[in-house]
């Protein structure tokens, strides 16, 4: 009987250092509030992460529209110019003052020299 008192003693020791779990309280409901926490943190970060490869996506097609808006300007403004410099040359200035306004180069006596 000695030994089986010590041992129930020994066991009691042991037990007692020992974490035990213990089963959960369902009725305890702040595991399923923290779940809902994590869920929600969870999701916002993700709804934000989406967001913004959204953006980038968005962004990065406006630059490609904007860069082609940008090169057919150029090309428009080249042509622009190049027909500018064919308006102004005086050969056509020349003919079309001869054709349409009937104009022609003075005579020697028109010219009256200013000194």
């Amino acid at each position: 009987m000695a030994i089986s008192a010590s041992r129930k003693a020994g066991t009691a020791g042991t037990l007692r250092s020992q974490k035990v779990k213990s089963r959960r309280d369902f009725r305890d409901m702040s595991f399923i509030y923290t779940s809902v926490l994590l869920a929600s943190i969870c999701l916002t970060v993700l709804c934000g992460y989406i967001w913004s490869r959204i953006t980038v996506v968005s962004i990065g097609y406006d630059i490609s529209k904007a860069n082609r808006e940008r090169v057919n300007l150029i090309e428009q403004n080249r042509r622009l110019k190049i027909e500018f410099e064919k308006l102004k040359s005086p050969e056509r200035i020349e003919d079309i003052a001869s054709r349409e306004l009937n104009l022609v180069h003075p005579g020697r006596e028109q010219v009256v020299d200013i000194r």
